[in-house]
């Protein structure tokens, strides 16, 4: 990467025109132009470009070392945020879907509001692939504490096979979507239990051995986030 490519990926890493750039450091625009094609090969003021963008001056000038730091009086804290790389992050599509944690939330509409982003490397020791994966919201209180109200909960839609003791994303049959632990009995029985020890108010349900497979599981919870109370 030249300085000229350099310059441009800091600028607008730092949310600037040319123009407000070129203004910040006395300059005219055109100075910026120049530099950004290529035009100037380097500048008397590239110290000072470095810290009005919060980047390294050493970094910006020669490619070497960090490209943030604390640089030129500027604390790090204070330093331009760069993307998750896509080499080391997945990013992982967060749907406005709820999942009641109770009976089932029904989501008349569902849509993506964005992304979040997961280190591949985590992914890959869980064994969950980026592709399989999807985050939705908890909704009500029969999982408590494991997960409360207003959670993020990452499902992968890859797991669907009933495993004892872990956490799963259902769908009811009115199409509404509950999260629930599976145990299994040595019975052989299956049930869909509540973390909240309120079973006068959040019963088990009882599944036969023959039914489990039919429960229509939409992915195992392999993550939860949210505030601390």
């Amino acid at each position: 990467m030249e300085f000229k490519d350099r310059l441009k990926k800091a600028r607008k890493l730092a949310g600037l025109n040319q123009a407000e750039l070129a203004k910040r450091i006395g300059v005219q625009q055109t100075s910026i132009s120049d530099l950004e094609r290529g035009k100037s090969k380097s500048t008397s003021f590239s110290t000072q470009i470095a810290h009005e963008l919060g980047v390294s001056a050493l970094w910006l000038a020669t490619g070497k070392g960090e490209m943030v730091g604390a640089v030129s009086g500027r604390p790090a804290s204070q330093a331009v945020a760069l993307p998750p790389s896509s080499n080391d992050y997945a990013l992982i599509p967060q749907l406005s879907a709820r999942g009641e944690n109770g009976h089932g939330y029904l989501n008349d509409h569902v849509e993506v509001k964005g992304d979040l982003a997961f280190k591949r490397e985590w992914l890959a020791k869980i064994g969950a692939k980026p592709e399989s994966l999807s985050v939705i919201y908890a909704d009500g209180d029969s999982m408590e504490p494991y997960i409360v109200s207003g959670d993020v909960v990452l499902i992968d839609h890859g797991c669907t096979t009933p495993m004892n003791g872990k956490v799963f994303a259902i769908r009811r049959p009115d199409n509404s979507i509950s999260i629930k632990r599976l145990i299994q009995h040595v019975s052989g029985e299956w049930v869909l239990s509540s973390d909240n020890p309120n079973k006068a108010l959040y019963r088990d349900e009882l599944i036969d051995s023959a039914s489990v497979c039919q429960v229509p599981i939409i992915g195992k919870v392999v993550w939860r986030g949210g505030a601390m109370n």
